[in-house]
């Protein structure tokens, strides 16, 4: 599978990388402190280079604020949400550079094409199944995106499994090209969410997103990834 530059970092399934989250609806201390721990887990783990920002709020506004603070840190940024319009407006705020922008709205992947060929900024692609995933990946070129990020929805470890072998295989037995994208997996928090990150790292996952993973679940999220 091929790899991608999200703002100015280059992830492949051969540099594989991880990001942790913040929230928009988190403020003041609790925004500052918990950033400062994703630097600090980041300075002892090579592999976490990015910081996704979650538009929990809905709020442009907050998402904004979040966004330009998580810009402070020196990670690479992520900013995840709904609407496009919010991606937008968090765009604004952090001039200079070209996040990855995770839509979550399959419905609107359109949109979100637009934006990521205006601004020069890869988007990732959700799809709950593989076949809704290339539908969609079709869509975003039709809109003149290119710079593009598979993000299949895992309900589970099975799930995970299944669909990266099958982008696998329809990018090197079918010669498919909407499958030839780096794969990003979404997961949460917790071992569950590790296992899940963990099978994806196993089957050419090139970017893995968690909400949250502790010291000891970064050890071991980096050692796959050196392993793998």
């Amino acid at each position: 599978m091929a790899g991608i530059v999200i703002d100015g970092q280059y992830v492949s399934p051969e540099e594989r990388a991880f990001a942790l989250s913040v929230s928009d609806i988190m403020y003041g201390d609790m925004l500052s402190d918990r950033l400062s721990r994703i630097v600090e887990l980041a300075e002892g783990h090579g592999h976490l280079r990015f910081v996704c920002v979650r538009n929990d709020s809905m709020d442009p506004s907050l998402f904004s604020a979040a966004t330009n603070a998580a810009s402070c840190t020196g990670l690479g940024l992520i900013l995840e949400s709904a609407d496009p319009v919010n991606l937008r407006e968090a765009l604004a705020s952090v001039p200079g550079c070209t996040p990855l922008l995770c839509i979550t709205d399959g419905d609107r992947v359109g949109e979100t094409a637009v934006l990521s060929t205006v601004t020069s900024c890869p988007m990732s692609v959700p799809g709950m199944d593989t076949e809704s995933l290339m539908d969609n990946v079709e869509a975003a070129e039709s809109c003149g995106a290119s710079e593009l990020v598979l993000c299949p929805g895992y309900a589970n470890m099975k799930g995970c499994l299944e669909i990266n072998t099958d982008l696998m295989r329809l990018e090197t037995e079918h010669s498919l090209p909407q499958a030839s994208h780096p794969v990003m997996t979404r997961t949460w928090s917790g071992e569950y969410a590790l296992s899940i990150a963990s099978v994806s790292v196993m089957r050419h996952g090139a970017l893995i997103v968690l909400d949250d993973l502790d010291g000891d679940g970064c050890d071991l999220l980096e050692a796959l990834m050196d392993c793998f």
